[in-house]
């Protein structure tokens, strides 16, 4: 969750944590589990630098942390923050006082996740936008929905709370209409228009299919166009399941094209080919939903990114 007025550009000075484990730890080895984004070797670094205190008081690596103990550390090094943000272009597709909607690249997370702290969407859009508007109210983007770090597409973000939290409202509740392209294996039939299974969380196809909680799930399917052995496909989620279209258009044996956790094997073997992308082709290209501000539906549009167009 993004703090009220903090800037995800800018560094971090210091980090507080509250131990909630009952049994006595080692500080270095709570800190890593702690906190997956730092390396073992910087926060042993940390440590022994004199960087980190218990209660107020620095502490050795060796010393035992126990429930209720606050830690705190000085990460004010910036190590592992990109210097180019004024520097990297952003596709913006819409944008008004209360909402942005970027045409998100391939390879590019829209949040701090795990070790990768700052080089995400959010953080390029806190480096822009981040700052006090003219009514006295602070602009703090923040997602209206999210995309996973290969699918491309249409990513809309809030200036403000009320417009955030109206949006996201609509995303989570299945209000926004959505449209996705994708270039799957072999030629799928043009008869079907609608693939009708039930999913549930998994790491792999056999285990989304037989998972122990199965949710419907529906995604509607309109072929655009056939090449050769492949096809390309509209999609469009009448549910928001997770990894929904890789895992529909897969379990019918046309896998997205470059999967590798849902595809089959000739998958794994077309991601070593030389020019061949190194991704999934999966492209977010068409949202709709209602302005709370504006009081008008809004429609976007964005191109698929150059790498999936280099296939067709």
């Amino acid at each position: 969750m993004i703090g009220r007025g903090r800037n995800l550009s800018e560094p971090r000075s210091s980090l507080k944590l509250e131990v909630r484990s009952s049994g006595p730890r080692r500080l270095d080895s709570w800190l890593v589990e702690s906190m997956a984004w730092k390396s073992r070797n910087r926060l042993q670094r940390l440590i022994r630098d004199g960087h980190v205190t218990i209660n107020g008081e620095v502490a050795k690596a060796s010393r035992r942390v126990r429930a209720g103990d606050v830690v705190e550390m000085r990460l004010s090094d910036g190590v592992g923050i990109p210097q180019d943000y004024a520097e990297r272009e952003l596709e913006v597709v819409y944008e008004d006082d209360w909402l942005i909607a970027i045409n998100k690249p391939p390879g590019m997370l829209v949040h701090p996740v795990g070790r990768h702290v700052y080089d995400t969407l959010i953080n390029y859009l806190h480096y822009r936008y981040h700052q006090p508007g003219d009514d006295g109210e602070e602009i703090i983007p923040r997602l209206c929905h999210r995309l996973d770090k290969d699918t491309t597409g249409l990513v809309v973000v809030g200036k403000n709370t009320y417009t955030h939290r109206e949006v996201m409202y609509q995303f989570e509740n299945r209000r926004v209409s959505k449209r996705y392209l994708t270039i799957v294996e072999g030629r799928f039939p043009e008869d079907i228009d609608r693939i009708d299974v039930p999913i549930g969380e998994g790491r792999c196809l056999k285990s989304a299919l037989e998972h122990e909680v199965l949710k419907p799930s529906e995604t509607l399917v309109e072929v655009v166009a056939t090449h050769g052995d492949f096809t390309v496909l509209r999609c469009v989620p009448s549910t928001g399941r997770q990894n929904q279209i890789r895992i529909h258009l897969a379990a019918r044996g046309h896998p997205v094209v470059g999967d590798l956790r849902y595809g089959a094997r000739e998958t794994r073997g077309m991601a070593t080919r030389k020019g061949w992308p190194s991704r999934y082709l999966l492209h977010s290209e068409y949202l709709r939903f209602w302005h709370p501000r504006l009081k008008t539906a809004i429609e976007l549009h964005s191109a698929a990114p150059e790498d999936f167009r280099s296939l067709l």
